[in-house]
């Protein structure tokens, strides 16, 4: 094992959660630490390596994670099992002298808008009449990751993106024209763009209502049939400006269904959240919204200036990411290129124009350039970046 030289270390405790299959305990216990790991290195702004493997409490895995330091010495500190899950505290020792690989340093929040999402197949909504689960899926996923504190999102689960659900993300429009992510990023003022397709809420083992009758259950208990549910999702996150899609995750995880087939509870009701169903599903939410973090950890923030007056400039992010008096960023002009197809794509190039804030707000700020942004030709939707 190889470490780069670190100057000071701080021991930080984190949680983790993994769902037990086949009661493998060795392998929930190693998905929960991992997961616990990503949460002290985000806590941290850490960059992790190690290459070991776990070892009674001691871990050592082939895990590579990049935030802005790096974790060793990393122990179990307490582990229980609950619903099928098995949740682990870990204490390990996070060094922050490393940086992200392509220099990031920032620790704002960045700005995520959450869209609706489609179910693939509607019929499969019925048991349990979790219709609504389009729009509350995506609104507790919103409330997961602003409750883990890492990004600042924002619930737009009125909007759809994917006329063809089959293709997504790759569908088009009627019209044959791509998505478009990156109006849909400038409409919310966010930088980040997530959104997703639930493939299958579907039984396990399908059964039509009339076929529960006694008989059926003890030949169901015969065949070790199980009342499993799935949860099956994929999700997309796109960068708001230039629509690019950045990364995708499927996430696959089963509960047991034990409500009586006929009750109608709604996804997200607090009858939802009781159930062994429920549990799952809460996971599903707090492995989306750690994954998602994760990814964008080392991601430059970028913000829209919305107006210019004089030497100043007014930037749509303020307090709730993180921007403080004094902070410094840089301008980047905003261009609009077109593609052989003539669709139309989003440059930022890099004006060497430096802004220090001088005025924060909640959810703006305002910062002063050297001379008048006329004559620096700095307009409206420039963006400012810091790495």
């Amino acid at each position: 094992m190889s470490f780069p030289l670190a100057l000071s270390a701080a021991s930080i405790e984190a949680s983790g959660q993994a769902i037990i299959y086949n009661s493998d305990i060795e392998d929930a216990r190693y998905r929960a630490t991992e997961q616990a790991i990503k949460q002290a290195v985000l806590q941290s702004s850490a960059l992790l390596m190690s290459h070991d493997k776990l070892d009674n409490g001691q871990l050592s895995s082939s895990m590579h994670l990049q935030a802005s330091g790096y974790a060793e010495s990393t122990k179990i500190l307490s582990e229980v099992i609950s619903d099928n899950i098995l949740k682990v505290r870990i204490s390990t020792d996070i060094t922050d002298e490393m940086q992200c690989r392509n220099g990031a340093t920032n620790l704002y929040k960045k700005s995520v808008g959450i869209t609706g999402f489609a179910l693939q197949t509607p019929q499969q909504a019925s048991l349990g009449a979790l219709h609504n689960i389009p729009r509350a899926f995506p609104k507790s996923l919103t409330n997961e990751i602003n409750r883990q504190g890492y990004l600042h999102a924002l619930a737009a689960t009125n909007i759809r993106i994917y006329p063809d659900l089959i293709n997504a993300p790759t569908s088009t429009n009627v019209d044959g024209s791509l998505t478009d992510v990156a109006r849909i990023g400038e409409d919310l003022g966010v930088q980040y763009v997530i959104s997703g397709v639930i493939r299958d809420i579907d039984e396990v083992n399908p059964k039509h209502p009339d076929e529960d009758t006694p008989l059926n259950s003890l030949l169901k208990w015969a065949n070790k049939e199980t009342n499993e549910r799935n949860m099956m999702l994929d999700i997309y996150i796109y960068d708001g400006f230039s629509g690019a899609l950045l990364f995708e995750e499927s996430y696959q995880e089963s509960g047991d269904w034990t409500p009586d087939r006929n009750k109608k509870m709604g996804f997200g009701s607090s009858a939802f959240w009781k159930t062994s169903y429920g549990h799952i599903v809460q996971q599903v939410l707090w492995q989306i919204s750690l994954d998602a973090s994760e990814k964008l950890r080392c991601q430059p923030f970028v913000a829209n200036i919305f107006r210019t007056e004089g030497n100043k400039i007014h930037i749509n992010a303020g307090s709730l990411s993180g921007i403080k008096k004094g902070d410094k960023f840089n301008v980047y002009r905003r261009y609009e290129i077109f593609d052989q197809l003539q669709n139309a794509q989003t440059q930022l190039n890099n004006a060497n124009i430096n802004v220090t804030i001088t005025q924060v707000q909640p959810n703006f700020a305002i910062g002063e350039l050297a001379v008048d942004a006329r004559i620096l030709n700095v307009q409206q939707q420039d963006v400012v970046i810091a790495w």
